[in-house]
């Protein structure tokens, strides 16, 4: 078969793929999604309704989702901090307020994972489809799916403690930038990723004192995702391409206001800070220049020879660099070798693609000229051979190519610093507290590194043992060197540690000095740490954080340490043991300690005319099936054992008492014993076309097992000992059954117990109704199977149920406090919150009941055997409060005008026509409640 027939099958199989997947809606969410993506919106509300409340009538909760992660990662511009942070709190509160009580934090993560992979993805509309399909499949927040994401997605799995990541002390980066220093990212990306990884504190680097913006946005993204955030000043001492950097950490304790401690502290800190902020301006001049001279180096040396045969169109021809161009990438003029990289590759890959898609039009041409006899073979092979080659060049393009054939590295990007040497600023900063940490101690040689830490013993508090980015080509053997000297250094006696200096040839250093710093350390540790220095511009090098073997969950560590890397052994032992010698019996003495990062494949630029099918095996086909044509061929599937065993009539009955189970389960579940209240909406049809797949293998089994009790029998039958023992048998066959496959489709194990034990409770019952089932000739399968399910639907609907409560109990728990806020639009936002919960959402009215008669329970609509000994509870916000609040003389106008303020067209008629329709009757029943109370 010819290769243009090969395409075209392969073009018709994966068509026919597409047609057969997925559903309307979530083609539709994509394509809305997209749209948005397209779409700049320069401001946003500063209004945030609760996630259970009045903003669900407007959109779905994944494309909230959707949309407050396009703002915080497609804006990265300063003053866009406040936009970045308002939709970093909607993003965390939608993401935590998925369908479950038990994995709610490794939900959101699982969740804002799945969403950033979404919009990564604006290329690949089939994986976008596949990861919002995912994500409303994680939403009901099942832990065994919870669990399979965070497998597949190589995530990990934090304790779900009801506590924020910086309490649950699990992973850590000591040294990482963002966008306003030389990364990617802007804080809050940056700080969502680490909340998607499970970090729990971050020391974010800067090569000045911070801007106030940028420090405000990064401590209170830290606080939205509850992630401890410390912030570092990184500085050189020495002259160019012989310099030794450091890093300046304020106080734990003024870390939130330290913009206050740079400036203005006290005295003696306002001197040092003072002289410290002229060094760094100083540095950030240099830096400035050098960038200055590389830029006019590159438009010297390399610019013509780049242009060669395009010089003459603007299209094709790369402009000279302006300082300008840069200026537009680095905020508050922190230029670095990276915004150098990012501007070179911006304007080379947009030339280079106008490149190829004009060769390829010239191609094209030519090949049609030759065929009339007006060119030769010889010119159509030259301009193809140049197209052949731009179009690899600008495939395999990427900032580090760039940068190592034009830049040439540090060796052009280098100057002298503004610090000649580590006494004239050391002890300054030292004497006002923090902790000072030695960077890249390899950069210049071993012995430089020795000597410098040994002269300035004082002040040197820690030293970077590990870096991820400069570590990267570092020769094992000068690492582990590293390691023997802090571990000589902080726990062997003098002469040990002088025998290790003369081992590596290190004689500068006087013995006076070598003495005191060695006192020094035995009884101030030189502290390791560890950092990733990630920016976010190599994916060849894993990213940010690092963990513990120790705080990775049992149930995901077999997949996690085979999917991450394993620091060098001598690094982990002195970072968990912070520079000391464990005891031998510490368990931690062995502890091994891994990446959070993963490094990712280079992905080529595209120029868009590409013919890519990616493969589709047939686990991807089912996963994604229309589940319109998913459920109807489990159906089919399930109908053939049946069919064969009992027969179209027991089967139809034996089918609908599972569907009817299903139904009734889901019913129950979101309204209770409300008949009036019940709604087809409510029916997961997918969990009921499963439940007939697995029943219509049941019945075989269950038939199998009565058989094979009757032949076994060795006493009289139709007794009532008889007819116990064999419902007995075929319940426990059932539960047998039932069990085995929960445990192969990974349900959790509470699960798995309740369904074994469900059956068993059945078989009394059974027992019971047996005369009147055989009286009516109902076989023996069907009757233990009707109320092996009636046991199921009782049990497994009241636990919904109840999980229903507890859900609308935790929303309105969060909006209540809220009526006390000061703030009028905050106070406004949950009064509208409050009276469409009220309204609209199944079971408001009664949990907002049980909570404002403080009760503990939310059981109200079952029948008394059903209800729980209530307990009082203290009031999130008082009745009579609510009382006054709701007032409708005064709440309606209020109400109104803020609705008619802030929100849009459409907004503004659902929501005053939910002010006309609910303000009076919820006041009026708060009236009555208080009065019963």
């Amino acid at each position: 078969m010819s290769y243009y027939r090969q395409g075209k099958l392969k073009a018709l199989i994966y068509s026919l793929i597409d047609f057969v997947s997925f559903n309307n809606q979530t083609r539709d969410l994509v394509d809305i999604l997209n749209r948005k993506v397209e779409q700049h919106e320069d401001t946003t509300p500063d209004l945030l309704s609760h996630p259970g409340g009045f903003s669900r009538a407007f959109h779905k909760r994944r494309m909230r989702i959707a949309e407050a992660y396009i703002r915080i990662a497609r804006d990265l511009r300063g003053k866009d901090a406040r936009i970045r942070l308002h939709a970093l709190k909607t993003l965390i509160k939608l993401s935590l307020h998925a369908k479950t009580v038990s994995m709610p934090l490794n939900t959101a993560r699982v969740q804002t994972k799945i969403m950033k992979e979404v919009i990564k993805n604006l290329d690949n509309k089939r994986k976008q489809m596949e990861m919002i399909a995912d994500f409303t499949l994680v939403s009901y927040g099942q832990e065994a799916v919870i669990r399979r994401f965070l497998k597949n997605l190589k995530l990990l799995e934090v304790p779900e403690k009801g506590m924020p990541l910086k309490e649950l002390d699990l992973g850590w980066d000591d040294h990482l930038h963002d966008y306003f220093s030389e990364g990617r990212k802007n804080p809050s990306q940056l700080i969502l990723d680490a909340f998607i990884k499970g970090i729990s504190r971050l020391t974010i680097a800067y090569y000045d004192i911070p801007d106030q913006d940028a420090i405000f946005e990064s401590m209170e993204a830290g606080r939205i995702l509850g992630i401890e955030i410390s912030i570092g000043i990184e500085f050189s001492v020495g002259p160019k391409y012989g310099r030794r950097h450091f890093m300046f950490t304020p106080p734990i304790c003024v870390q939130d206001d330290i913009i206050n401690f740079c400036i203005n502290h006290n005295t003696q800190t306002s001197a040092t800070m003072q002289a410290f902020r002229k060094g760094l301006e100083g540095n950030r001049i240099k830096r400035r220049q050098t960038v200055t001279t590389v830029l006019e180096n590159f438009n010297q040396t390399y610019l013509v020879r780049l242009n060669e045969g395009f010089a003459d169109t603007d299209v094709f021809a790369v402009p000279p660099f302006k300082f300008q161009d840069l200026e537009e990438l680095a905020p508050f003029d922190q230029l670095s070798r990276n915004h150098l990289k990012k501007l070179l590759f911006t304007v080379l890959a947009h030339k280079f693609r106008n490149r190829v898609l004009g060769l390829k039009v010239q191609v094209e041409i030519f090949k049609q000229l030759l065929s009339l006899g007006k060119m030769s073979n010889w010119e159509l092979e030259r301009v193809r051979e140049q197209y052949r080659s731009t179009r690899e060049r600008y495939t395999h393009l990427s900032p580090d190519e760039l940068s190592s054939e034009y830049l040439s590295g540090k060796k052009v990007v280098d100057y002298d610093s503004a610090f000649a040497l580590e006494k004239d600023i050391l002890p300054a900063l030292k004497s006002i507290g923090g902790k000072i940490t030695f960077h890249l101690p390899l950069e210049q040689n071993f012995e430089v590194f020795v000597t410098t830490v040994i002269n300035n013993y004082q002040y040197i508090d820690m030293v970077e043992l590990f870096n991820g980015r400069d570590t990267a080509n570092t020769n094992p053997s000068e690492i582990i060197r590293l390691c023997s000297f802090v571990d000589f250094l902080n726990n062997r006696s003098l002469d040990e540690f002088k025998a290790f200096l003369t081992e590596w040839g290190i004689k500068t250093l006087q013995p006076e000095t070598i003495a005191k710093a060695v006192e020094h350390f035995r009884a101030n540790p030189l502290i390791p740490t560890i950092g990733s220095a990630s920016t976010g511009w190599q994916p060849k090098i894993p990213g940010m954080g690092f963990i513990r073997d120790s705080s990775i969950a049992a149930k995901s560590h077999k997949n996690f340490v085979e999917t991450h890397y394993r620091l060098p052994a001598p690094v982990s032992k002195l970072i968990v043991n912070q520079g000391r010698v464990p005891d031998r019996d510490d368990s931690t003495a062995t502890e091994h300690i891994y990446s959070l990062g993963k490094s990712s494949r280079f992905k080529p630029n595209l120029v868009g005319d590409e013919e890519h099918y990616e493969h589709i095996g047939l686990k991807r086909l089912w996963v994604y099936l229309n589940p319109a044509l998913k459920n109807t061929l489990r159906v089919m599937v399930g109908l053939i054992p049946a069919l064969y065993w009992v027969g179209p009539f027991y089967t139809m009955i034996w089918f609908g008492i599972t569907f009817f189970r299903n139904v009734f389960v889901d019913l129950i579940s979101s309204a209770g014993f409300k008949f009036t209240n019940w709604s087809y909406k409510d029916i997961n049809f997918d969990n009921a076309t499963q439940s007939l797949f697995w029943t219509g293998f049941s019945v075989p089994i269950l038939g199998s097992a009565k058989l094979g009790f009757d032949l076994l029998w060795p006493w009289e039958m139709e007794t009532s000992f008889f007819v116990w023992s064999k419902f007995l048998t075929i319940c426990l066959a059932n539960g047998i059954y039932i069990s085995s496959h929960n445990i192969f489709r990974n349900f959790d194990k509470h699960v798995i117990r309740a369904n074994f034990f469900r059956s068993i409770l059945a078989f009394p019952i059974a027992s019971i109704f047996a005369p009147l089932g055989n009286l009516i000739m109902v076989p023996s399968i069907v009757q233990a199977k009707f109320w092996s399910d009636m046991v199921a639907a009782m049990i497994e609907g009241l636990g919904k149920f109840r999980q229903r409560i507890v859900l609308r109990r935790r929303d309105l728990l969060g909006i209540l406090p809220l009526l006390e806020s000061k703030n009028m639009n905050i106070r406004l936002t949950a009064m509208l919150d409050i009276l469409f919960i009220w309204t609209k959402r199944q079971r408001g009215r009664t949990c907002l009941t049980s909570i404002l008669k403080g009760r503990q329970g939310g059981l109200i609509s079952f029948p008394n055997i059903f209800r729980k000994k209530e307990q009082k509870q203290e009031l999130p916000c008082s009745l009579e409060h609510l009382h006054q609040l709701f007032n409708p003389l005064k709440a309606q106008f209020q109400l109104t005008c803020f609705v008619l303020e802030k929100f849009t067209d459409h907004e503004v008629v659902v929501l005053t026509e939910l002010i006309q329709d609910s303000l009076t009757p919820f006041y009026e029943w708060l009236k009555k409640l208080k009065e019963d109370s």
